[in-house]
This record gives C-alpha cells, sequence and structure tokens, in this order.
C-alpha cells in the first residue's frame, strides 16, 4: 500500500492551518495507492434517517470534509437557503408531479453556494440527452482524485453521491452513497448517473456575516417568490408551494391508479426534505447567531424558535406514523386513506402558519440589519 498526499492548494490561504511541533502544516487529504485502487481516505459515508435528507448538501459536506475547506450541512443548507426554502412540482405535461421537488441541484442553490464558499463547483447535467455518455468523464475524474478532490455524481437511482476513489483507470468507480447499506458502491462509470459535480477552483467566500444574511434574503424572497417555470409544469415555492401541496392532497378522487401512486411517494418524500431542512434552519441561525447583535439578533433567535417548533411538529409526525407514511412507518398506500390525508393537509396548514411567522421575524431581521429583499428573475431547472 503507497500512501501519498497532494500537491499544494492553489489557494493556499484557504487551507486550515494545524500547530506540530511548534509550526503550522497544512491539512491535506491522504490518497491511499493498492495495488490499483486509488482512492481518498475518511471520506465520510452517507445514510438516511442521520439528519442529512438533502443528498446534494449532504454529499457536499462529506467531498469537504477531506479538504481544507470543510463545511458542515447547516451552513450548507442556510447558506444556499434550502434551509428555509418549501418547493412543490406540479406538471401541465407528462409527469403531474415530480421527486424533484425537494432537491437541491438546482441553478440558484449552486450560486448561492459559489458565492458563500468560494467554490467554483463547476457542474454538468445531461439529463435530458438519450445517451449521457458518462465515460466522457473518466480521466477527468481519475486526475481529481488523484489531486486529492472528491466529487458529486448520481448513482444510478438520481440521487447525489460522492465519488471518491477508483479502479482500473477510472473504469470504476468507488462512491459513498445513499442508497446501500455498504461503506462502498463500486460502479462502472458508464452507470454513473446524468449529473456530476466537481469542488473546482476556490477564490475568497463571502465573510461570515454576510453569507448568513445572504443566505436568510434568498429565504425570504423564495417564501414570496409565488413560482418559476420548469420543463412541462411549474415548481410552487414558499407558500404557494404549502397551499398548492395541500390542495393537491383533497383531488385524489380524480386520479389513475398510477398518478395516485406517484403522488404518494413525492408526498412522503417532499415531507421528509421539509423536516430535514427546518430543523438546519434552527441549528444555522443560532450557529450564527453571534454575527448579530440588537434587535436583528432577537429576530434571529425568534425565527430559529419557531423552526424548532415547526421541527418538532415534524418529528412527531414520524414518531406516531400516522401521516406522510415513508417508509419509516411500515405502511404503505393502502394505508393512505381520506382521514390520513386530512391529517396530511392540517399538519401542512399549521406549517404554514408557523413559516409565516417565522418569516416575518426573517423580514424584520432583515430591516434591522438594512438588507434590502427584491424580487428575483425565474432561473428554470437544469
Amino acid at each position: 500500500m503507497k500512501v501519498v498526499s497532494t500537491p499544494p492548494y492553489e489557494n493556499p490561504t484557504s487551507a486550515i492551518l494545524l500547530p506540530h511541533a511548534g509550526l503550522c502544516v497544512m491539512k491535506l487529504p491522504i490518497i491511499i495507492n493498492e495495488a490499483g485502487k486509488i482512492y481518498l481516505e475518511a471520506v465520510p459515508q452517507l445514510a438516511w434517517g442521520k439528519g442529512k435528507e438533502c443528498t446534494f448538501i449532504g454529499a457536499l459536506e462529506s467531498a469537504l470534509a477531506v479538504t481544507a475547506t470543510p463545511h458542515s450541512y447547516e451552513d450548507l443548507m442556510g447558506w444556499s437557503a434550502l434551509a428555509f426554502r418549501t418547493r412543490w412540482y406540479q406538471g401541465d405535461t407528462g409527469r403531474r408531479w415530480c421527486p424533484s421537488s425537494p432537491v437541491g441541484e438546482f441553478p440558484e442553490e449552486f450560486t448561492a453556494l459559489r458565492r458563500a464558499t468560494g467554490l467554483e463547483l463547476p457542474m454538468e447535467s445531461r439529463l435530458e440527452l438519450p445517451d449521457t455518455n458518462m465515460e466522457d468523464f473518466t480521466g477527468r475524474i481519475a486526475a481529481e482524485i488523484r489531486a486529492g478532490r472528491p466529487l458529486l455524481a448520481y448513482e444510478p437511482q438520481l440521487n447525489m453521491g460522492v465519488v471518491f476513489g477508483f479502479e482500473d483507470e477510472g473504469l470504476i468507480l468507488l462512491l459513498r452513497d445513499y442508497m446501500t447499506d455498504d461503506p462502498v458502491l463500486r460502479l462502472p462509470i458508464e452507470k454513473l448517473g446524468p449529473f456530476i459535480c466537481f469542488l473546482g477552483r476556490r477564490g475568497a467566500p463571502l465573510p461570515p456575516p454576510e453569507a448568513l444574511l445572504e443566505g436568510v434574503r434568498l429565504g425570504v424572497e423564495n417564501w414570496h417568490r409565488s413560482s418559476t417555470p420548469a420543463r412541462q409544469g411549474r415548481y410552487w415555492l414558499g407558500r404557494a408551494a404549502l397551499v398548492k401541496w395541500r390542495d393537491d392532497l383533497h383531488r385524489v378522487g380524480e386520479l389513475s391508479p398510477d398518478l395516485l401512486k406517484l403522488l404518494f411517494f413525492v408526498n412522503w418524500w417532499t415531507f421528509d426534505g421539509l423536516a430535514d431542512a427546518r430543523a438546519a434552519a434552527d441549528r444555522f441561525l443560532r450557529h450564527h447567531e453571534a454575527h448579530l447583535s440588537g434587535s436583528a439578533r432577537r429576530h434571529l433567535l425568534a425565527a430559529a424558535s419557531l423552526f424548532a417548533d415547526e421541527a418538532r411538529l415534524f418529528r412527531g409526525t414520524f414518531t406516531d406514523k400516522q401521516a406522510f407514511l415513508g417508509p419509516w412507518s411500515n405502511k404503505g398506500m393502502e394505508q393512505w386513506t381520506n382521514a390520513t390525508r386530512e391529517r396530511e393537509a392540517a399538519i401542512l396548514n399549521r406549517a404554514l402558519l408557523i413559516e409565516a411567522d417565522a418569516i416575518g421575524e426573517l423580514e424584520n431581521l432583515l430591516d434591522a440589519a438594512e438588507v434590502p429583499v427584491r424580487q428575483r428573475e425565474a432561473i428554470a431547472a437544469p
């Protein structure tokens, strides 16, 4: 077994410096070379039910953990505004609902994270191509791993994972992923899902107080934003998303069996993401309260308390197993009755009221910090 370190970082000033024998040494990822299998040591594993349900952010946190600029899950959720976002897709033609409703790997979230972290995060989506040809990335993936940089990519079921090594000169990839209990997923590169994201170069990140306020501002804007166009439909955001979602639960009598099955899945899947996001919102705001003072800090803490209330409401739903019947409930569509959907609609109504108050506190925070909120232009989905 051969162990090597990485070349110097392109921007050494962004590296973590650790005291060692009276000196400062750079924390570098460790590359293991075992007879043609090359991988990065200590890349954290991914799993459902660990408080990191947004696979994009969970994978990004895991990839960054072995670099000089690690960031926590709640910070990445907050800076991207995913901690504050609710989104619900409705299709005009084709699929009536879409499992992409809660996912994070969309252009606006990438833009926010690039600013907050200083990372370039170059990405490519081939979701719409008839032949994805992910083998095109073989050489680049191998070069990134050899340079000590994990990367993000879809596994075959289109959840984000972390590529942290390879065999056979990159023809077999080693992934951390959400869909297997095994510590390593060995995947031929041609079976890689049609989305890839590299960490890229590092520039100057936003100062933490500015990154906090920018994440809050984006969250407030999304709440008031109504909707954005998507292929064959729209993504509804914020208050409008909760209303559309609730109303769809009252219309199941109109649905074919296939559409009912789709709504059942998207319903619990989106709820799982929403519950995770609000728990992250509470942690994110409290983590950064020291950046504010006076009334701005009081409004931040009030918003955090409201998001904590919402997170407790959702945790109770997971415990009771009487609504949003995901895999944790050990129940299926046969238990998804009108009474169950009424309970779900009531929970969404309660969430609507809590979030309206929480967003109000965030608006007061921005007013106190003199940060303007503006109407953003819609950006189409990748």
